[in-house]
């Protein structure tokens, strides 16, 4: 009767394990923020990540990824000032600029900006209305005007 338990509890170990290890396949754990350097900070939009939330704007998004630790940011008088500490100086010579890799919100003869073989166009809204759509990347780069 002994061996008879250890079989059950085997095969129902394995099985548990299985379904496990089915289910975690199909996880992907992507970073919703990449910091491709100190200056270049790329924040991905996942459908996981916004959920059924629509016209959700991106400083909300944004707001959401620093309450979870993984960035951080300032805003002021409807401009970001500061991402991860990095502040824009008050003469703004140097400031973050946004790009983005939705087509129907940038505007390429505003400026470009490459990223992982890609060329993204500026976006022609800021932050605070600008609405994210799932599966696309903002592209937040610390740019010097001198």
């Amino acid at each position: 009767m002994k061996t008879t338990s250890k079989k059950i509890l085997s095969c129902t170990l394995a099985i548990v394990l299985l379904a496990c290890a089915v289910l975690f396949t199909g996880c992907k754990n992507e970073p919703l923020v990449i910091k491709d350097s100190e200056t270049c900070i790329v924040i991905k939009a996942t459908k996981e990540a916004v959920g059924d939330k629509t016209n959700m704007l991106l400083i909300d998004y944004m707001n959401t990824l620093t309450e979870d630790g993984k960035m951080t940011c300032k805003i002021s008088n409807g401009m970001v000032t500061s991402i991860n500490g990095i502040d824009n100086p008050a003469d703004f010579s140097s400031c973050w600029m946004l790009y983005t890799s939705d087509a129907e919100n940038a505007n390429a003869a505003w400026g470009t900006v490459e990223y992982d073989g890609q060329e993204y166009g500026s976006a022609i809204s800021g932050a605070e209305t600008l609405v994210i759509k799932p599966d696309q990347l903002y592209i937040w780069v610390y740019q010097s005007f001198n």
